[in-house]
């Protein structure tokens, strides 16, 4: 869309984009039209490292501009046939969801799984009312529902660990919260109160210690049976504790 239909060697950017009218709408604003311009110089630098068209850079070489795209914003280089260089402060590529609203998992110290890489079971309703929570939001399910929301976290290490559970504290949430644990040495079943504040720093709370091996899992499954209220699943952390 951005390389005329009758002249070989012409790209175009900012609202000179070929799409209906109903897209221009959402494309024609400022930062999206710098982002067109990043892109087709980019694409432009493949042209002449590759002798090729516009249109060929899509048809022939799309990998080459795919791989600059990923790039930071902060890469340069002198000339095409200099090397790239990333500044140390240049930000990471943002993940399927863009940068989390809440607390970066990535950022969190141990083994960190947010519920967007929960297995769930049953209806639960995304929610990013209740502030402080990891990642991008949270689920929520009712009590009695048959709902169920496991996470699975792998050992980095062999070591003594804090199995962790973030939820957000709320008046309507439960307070006798099913939480099934799945270890190597066997299962158990804590209830949590989610109507009280999680005690630990970043709102979590201990579920148990596990002794485990590098690469041994463990899972946490939240389910709902009488559960005493609303269940709050946002985040499992498993930190060592024999650093």
């Amino acid at each position: 869309c951005f390389y005329s239909r009758n002249i070989p060697n012409l790209f175009m950017a900012g609202r000179c984009i070929s799409v209906t009218h109903e897209a221009l709408g959402t494309v024609r604003v400022m930062k999206t039209c710098g982002m067109m311009g990043e892109v087709v110089g980019k694409a432009a630098a493949v042209c002449v490292a590759e002798n090729c068209t516009p249109r060929d850079v899509y048809e022939k070489h799309w990998s080459k501009l795919d791989a600059l795209m990923r790039l930071p914003g902060k890469a340069r280089r002198a000339t095409l046939n200099d090397p790239i260089v990333i500044p140390e402060d240049a930000l990471p590529e943002a993940g399927p969801y863009g940068p989390p609203t809440g607390l970066d998992p990535a950022k969190l110290s141990g083994v960190v799984v947010d519920d967007k890489d929960a297995r769930t079971k049953g209806n639960w309703t995304e929610g990013s009312g209740l502030k402080g929570y990891v990642g991008y939001g949270y689920l929520y399910a009712s009590p009695d529902s048959g709902a169920e929301a496991t996470f699975e976290l792998v050992a980095p290490r062999d070591g003594t660990f804090s199995l962790r559970l973030a939820y957000g504290a709320h008046p309507n949430r439960g307070t006798a919260v099913p939480v099934h644990i799945s270890m190597p040495s066997g299962e158990q079943v804590v209830r949590v109160n989610m109507r009280e504040k999680p005690p630990l720093p970043q709102g979590f709370i201990e579920l148990a210690r596990v002794v485990l091996r590098s690469g041994q899992k463990v899972r946490v499954t939240l389910k709902t049976e009488k559960a005493g209220g609303i269940v709050h699943a946002d985040a499992v952390q498993l930190l060592p504790l024999d650093r």
